[in-house]
């Protein structure tokens, strides 16, 4: 036997670690994070969990308890009572499972291990849903104002004597003044939940209030009469309004305050509730403000909720706005478009049902600069007083989905009085099929511009039989329907079936060239009365010759009995790719970060080209502009950068569009008074000076002490060349914060597009061309901000078009990489190595690959389907693979192309490693059993004497004699 010395007994001991560390491999990767019952169970939402960590231990916390569904309110009381140690109960519900209240962490902890509820959460805060403070307009608008009525096609159901009367919509928000003239006697009840006061009495007149402005405004929209101008009104001008005050001064409140404001509306007789306050949604299966909105639906109340304001980018709708019965409203500019602001779906359950991606907003109304009640101290700021001079403060223009819901809610009155027995379901039902249609994406629009008129035509045609489906179109947000020719899946998207009547048997039939690519699931169902859902996919194989790029049609119907119940319009397009836009994140501060989501508009604008948008780096982790790290880039986006730029990444710039990039820079503000620019202009026109443009120190667009730009162009003093497709049907520009350009006229590649002035002096677009490659300049960053958009189009400038051709001119003339990917199995088997190259004229392609060891690999390449490039070898080792692509066209413009791939090494056969673990496991287990019976043993150990080996052993004081020493 083999002496086993210290050395080797360690090494021993480590194997036996080793060998046994696999059965604590879960409990290791939980970290250092502390481990407690309410965690472990996950009945504590992360959200609480944070707010608990950055708190003490006594700090009472707003918290929301979700019990399981059918427990009563005293039993609720009485679990919180005996578990909830410390708590002060805020409100106990009827209408949900719930029991808002302050408590400290300890009583949290004992309520989320007591088995007794279902979820612990965070009573976060939401906020009325307005938009940031209105501009000024420099420029005279060209846009005459819509007011709602016309634009929802009330005035028909006026005539017929349908003005709201008898129908009691509950407005729950900031109050409301009751001394408003257009709201005298229009107000039956007033009940104050921040404040915990009411007048419920109407016999001596209401005592309303509003603190803050956005609820009189919310009101007014609702049933306000034309007494104080004589000219507009509300939706429902006899309508009865029920204020539920439910935000504070601020226009805040918290999500159970919103739902106990549902459940007194239910309470209090409502018929509808017009909501226009939400938040960011955290989906952890349970929403206190969405299970009410849900509840009081089920209770007969038809829920109107603002979609939120955080647009155009996908997945924004606020929280109650993602319920799925409740009619969520998203904003219009008029009877035109969807405004930018205007949050977008789908909405993402990932925890509540119905799990996937639902269609939201249901349908949207004139949420732009909307007249509207003002209360007089409300800010001037947030709701400026209209036409002050005739009418005092009395009224206002504002803007928001906020301003949109309250009309959707006034809508639903007239068909409710019209219809007295109409239900929640048809009256959503109705209205978004009465919808005029603005060829929008669903995403954005819903079923469209509601049409108040129609909607009760509908209800009248079909005897309440309705059966619609949403969205209209598809493919819709957040991908849009362009999907590229190399192969794409997109996520199911849960289509929604809202119908009024039961079918047993419902056939999903997709007609159309387009249905190649679509799947359903299930193909056939029961349509209930209520809400059915169905999977509707898009798959684009990666096998598709160039010859099928285009445009695909069809639709998607649903049948029953031989009749079509809905349709769906289908409508895709598949392109080649056209390119990559890099932007330049790496050169913005810390503290003025630009995010890409700014700009959705244009960046759809380029998908639809086949152009995808990617990074460079980010301000906390910085990356050059080098040759290589724009290798994959056909356009450099330079937008809002304040760190200079190195010498040798402006070399790496110039060379880059002298080979055919194209470089897109975007100015920024100039403080004319102080000198000062909010931008790295030096470098800025390092980097110009080759292409004889200059950033100028002069202010454009600035208005003092206000958020508003101003228009330039034709009709405002400046000069448009429309000789260039970048200026096609651009005659005005509305520029918020920027500066100008000087061109030099002494070189004849740069080129002046838009003047602020009739001498030419001051540009805010231009050109130049350099080697193979293209410069765009302009003035100001935020041309491209979604939410400079809907401010140029109020002020009639061409903003939108102007992106639009901006995304069209991107056209790169050197040949376009897509990906490069390898397919490796096994070492020593053959790795198949597939390049995605598109030019119109490609002529020549090479690819070389080096190994690991710095070889080049032997290969042989093929090609297919006029994009695809195929190279075969075999794979020696695992490691990182260099991929090196030359691409010519006939033109002679070049393309290289580089990309490290790291090939792994072949994990073992599971089978085998779980044969493998077993057999350690076993060693391990008679190694424990062996140190046990030396521990506790059959016999009767000897002293051991130390030795030299043993000399590592640090000694341990006996007992009482010392504490043991520290190791250093």
């Amino acid at each position: 036997m083999i002496p086993m010395t210290r050395p080797i007994k360690i090494q021993a001991l480590l194997v036996l670690l080793m060998m046994i560390s696999p059965l604590f491999a879960p409990l290791i990767q939980q970290g250092t994070a502390r481990v407690t019952p309410s965690t472990r169970l996950g009945v504590l939402s992360p959200t609480l969990a944070d707010r608990i960590a950055e708190e003490r231990d006594d700090t009472p916390i707003p918290i929301i308890v979700r019990f399981p569904d059918g427990t009563d309110p005293t039993t609720m009381l009485s679990i919180i009572e005996t578990y909830g140690r410390g708590l002060t109960v805020r409100h106990v519900f009827h209408l949900v499972p719930y029991v808002s209240a302050y408590a400290p962490a300890r009583a949290i902890h004992a309520l989320a291990s007591s088995g007794l509820v279902t979820q612990v959460g965070l009573d976060k805060r939401v906020s009325a849903l307005e938009t940031a403070p209105e501009p000024v307009f420099e420029a005279e608008s060209n846009v005459t104002y819509l007011h709602p009525t016309e634009a929802l096609d009330v005035r028909p159901l006026w005539e017929q004597g349908y003005n709201g009367s008898g129908i009691t919509v509950a407005v729950l928000d900031s109050g409301a003044w009751g001394g408003h003239p257009d709201l005298q006697g229009r107000i039956i009840g007033f009940k104050d939940l921040v404040n915990g006061l009411d007048d419920m009495n109407p016999s001596d007149g209401i005592d309303a209030y509003d603190d803050n402005g956005h609820g009189t405004a919310t009101a007014w929209l609702v049933g306000g009469t034309d007494n104080g101008t004589g000219i507009y009104s509300g939706i429902a001008p006899g309508a009865d309004l029920l204020i539920i005050k439910i935000l504070d001064e601020d226009g805040t409140t918290d999500l159970s305050t919103m739902a106990q404001g549902i459940e007194t509306a239910v309470d209090l007789g409502a018929d509808i509730i017009s909501l226009s306050v939400g938040g960011q949604w955290e989906d952890t299966g349970e929403d206190v403000a969405v299970e009410s909105c849900e509840s009081a639906v089920d209770a007969g109340v038809t829920v109107v909720v603002a979609a939120g304001n955080s647009g155009p980018a996908a997945e924004t709708i606020a929280t109650p706005g993602v319920a799925t019965r409740v009619i969520t409203v998203g904003a219009s500019i008029g009877d035109g478009g969807v405004i930018a602001f205007s949050s977008r779906g789908p909405v993402v359950r990932t925890q509540s049902a119905p799990l996937g991606r639902i269609v939201k907003p249901d349908i949207v109304a004139p949420g732009y600069e909307v007249f509207s009640g003002r209360w007089p101290n409300a800010s001037v700021a947030e709701y400026p007083a209209y036409n002050s001079t005739q009418y005092g403060g009395l009224y206002t223009r504002w803007s928001g989905t906020s301003a949109a819901t309250p009309q959707i809610a006034g809508v639903a009155a007239l068909l409710k009085q019209k219809f007295l027995t109409l239900n929640p379901l048809t009256t959503k039902a109705a209205i978004m099929a009465g919808a005029n249609d603005l060829r929008q994406d669903p995403m954005a629009q819903g079923a469209g511009l509601a049409n108040a008129t129609r909607a009760a035509e509908v209800i009248q045609e079909t005897s309440r039989m309705i059966t619609i489906l949403a969205p209209r179109r598809y493919p819709t947000l957040p991908e849009g329907r362009n999907a590229f020719i190399v192969g794409e899946e997109r996520a199911p998207l849960n289509a929604t079936v809202i119908s009024t009547v039961r079918y047993e048997n419902t056939e999903v039939v997709v007609n159309g060239n387009v249905s190649q690519f679509i799947t359903v699931s299930p193909s056939t169902f029961l349509t209930r009365v209520g809400y059915t859902f169905f999977t509707i996919g898009l798959t684009i194989p990666d096998n598709l010759p160039l010859s099928a790029a285009g445009r695909y049609l069809g639709n998607l119907t649903l049948v029953t009995d031989s009749n079509v119940i809905a349709t769906m319009e289908l409508d895709l397009a598949i392109t080649t790719f056209g390119g990559r836009v890099l932007i330049d994140m790496s050169h913005h501060s810390l503290d003025d970060p630009d995010d890409p989501s700014y700009y959705s508009y244009f960046k759809d604008y380029l998908r639809a080209r086949g152009i995808v948008s990617s990074w460079l780096g980010d301000p906390q982790n910085p990356v050059l502009a080098t040759d290589s790290t724009l290798g994959d880039a056909d356009a450099f986006l330079v937008m809002d950068t304040e760190v200079p730029y190195a010498p040798e990444e402006i070399d790496a710039i110039h060379q880059f569009v002298e080979d055919g990039g194209v470089l897109i820079v975007l100015s920024e503000y100039y403080d004319s008074e102080t000198g000062q620019a909010s931008f790295a202009i030096d470098s800025y026109n390092e980097l110009l000076q080759p292409y004889g443009i200059q950033c100028e120190r002069y202010t454009t667009g600035y208005v003092p002490f206000s958020d508003s730009g101003i228009a330039y162009g034709v009709g405002y003093g400046g000069v448009v060349d429309n000789s260039s497709p970048l200026m096609d049907d651009v005659e005005r520009l509305y520029i918020l914060m920027g500066s100008a350009l000087t061109v030099d006229e002494n070189n004849s590649n740069a080129r002046g597009l838009f003047w602020t002035d009739s001498t030419k002096r001051h540009a805010l677009v231009a050109t130049a061309t350099e080697g193979k490659g293209q410069v765009l300049v302009i003035a100001d960053g935020s041309t491209l901000y979604d939410t400079t958009i809907y401010d140029a189009i109020r002020s009639g400038a061409d903003n939108l078009k102007f992106l639009e051709n901006v995304a069209s001119w991107i056209n790169p003339v050197r040949p376009r990489v897509y990906d490069v990917i390898l397919e490796a199995g096994e070492i020593g088997e053959t790795a198949n190595l597939t390049a995605y190259i598109f030019d119109d004229d490609l002529e020549d392609v090479r690819i070389t690959v080096t190994t690991p060891l710095g070889e080049l690999v032997n290969t042989t390449m093929t090609e297919t389907l006029g994009y695809r490039y195929h190279v075969n070898f075999t794979m020696a080792s695992a490691g990182f693979y260099d991929v090196t692509i030359v691409a010519r066209d006939s033109a002679g413009n070049v393309r290289t192309f580089t990309k490290t791939i790291l090939v792994p090494v072949e994990p073992v056969d599971e089978s085998f490693a779980r044969n493998v673990m077993i057999a350690l496991l076993a060693v391990a287990g008679l190694a424990l059993c062996y140190v046990a019976v030396i521990k506790f043993g059959v016999r009767r150990p000897r002293v051991r004497r130390r030795s030299e080996d043993e000399e590592w052993e640090i000694p341990i004081a006996p007992p009482g004699q010392g504490a043991p020493p520290e190791i250093e």
